[in-house]
């Protein structure tokens, strides 16, 4: 199965393995272990690379996601790993576990750990503006890759792309609530029913997405419309980011010093895959405390 990871901006699904390699499929999730992390704070990570340094903040609101990057991070799950994909515009993205040490050859990203992380995406509060630390995905949507993730670079945005961007989330969440309606009764069972035969009960099928469509109508009457808030809209137009990938993916954190050097790797050249001619290391990723404010 694909890993999706972006997708949007081409919608070349960059997460997970975030575009085309075919990584395994993780069937199983895994719950919060014993791993002692604080559990109402944020955290810092120094990501040390070939190229420099990155140092990375991981959000309180995303616990799962938090916790997740934090207990690899301190099992050295990403040290000597590579950034094995870059997409110009778009993001850079590590996490295979045989990247560590593999040779040209090496077919990268479709390795992962074995379990997938329950989603957290929240667009109203984190979204994917440039420096954006989260996760890839064998399932937009719903569940996040445990060990794949990306750091997007993006473009900057216009307000007609931003009004699309928010106008195909939206359409996301209607056909989210229009495919919940039709796995209900009575309209799954009879759906299920006339799909032996669809060419004779074509009429019926038809009236009963009519009668899903309007149920569909009821639900989103009642639901805000997602719109960017004015410091959202505001940071995609000055400095970019990958709103695309906007209610596909959890962003649970952000780079807050070292964007220098994540625009500095996502400047290599790089093949047909996207993998980078020349290997970038990641040497190692370690807990920190907070900075100080600069």
């Amino acid at each position: 199965m694909k890993k999706h990871l972006f997708m949007a901006i081409v919608l070349c699904h960059i997460v997970l393995t975030a575009c085309q390699n075919t990584p395994k499929e993780s069937t199983t999730t895994e719950s919060i272990d014993t791993d002692t992390i604080i559990v109402d704070a944020d955290q810092y990570l120094l990501m040390e690379t070939s190229e420099g340094n990155i140092t990375l903040k991981l959000y309180r609101e995303t616990p799962l996601h938090r916790h997740n990057f934090m207990k690899l991070a301190r099992r050295g799950y990403y040290d000597n790993q590579l950034f094995y994909r870059i997409q110009h515009k778009l993001a850079i993205q590590a996490g295979d576990p045989k990247s560590k040490g593999a040779t040209r050859e090496t077919p990268l990203g479709g390795n992962d750990v074995d379990y997938t992380i329950p989603e957290e995406i929240q667009p109203d509060k984190f979204i994917h503006k440039r420096g954006a630390l989260a996760m890839a995905s064998y399932y937009k949507m719903e569940k996040s890759s445990g060990g794949h993730f990306y750091i997007v670079t993006g473009f900057k945005y216009s307000d007609t792309k931003l009004f699309n961007a928010e106008d195909a989330y939206n359409k996301r969440l209607r056909k989210e609530v229009f495919d919940s309606i039709t796995q209900t009764e009575p309209y799954g069972k009879q759906l299920k029913e006339y799909a032996k035969d669809t060419k004779r009960h074509m009429p019926k099928i038809r009236e009963i997405k009519k009668a899903i469509t309007a149920e569909t109508d009821k639900v989103m009457a009642k639901r805000k419309q997602f719109h960017y808030s004015a410091e959202q809209r505001n940071l995609y137009k000055t400095t970019g980011g990958a709103a695309d990938l906007d209610g596909y993916y959890t962003v649970f954190g952000e780079v807050i010093d070292g964007m220098d050097v994540v625009m500095k790797i996502e400047n290599r050249a790089v093949n047909k895959d996207a993998r980078p001619y020349e290997d970038v290391i990641i040497k190692s990723v370690r807990e920190i405390e907070k900075p100080a404010e600069k």
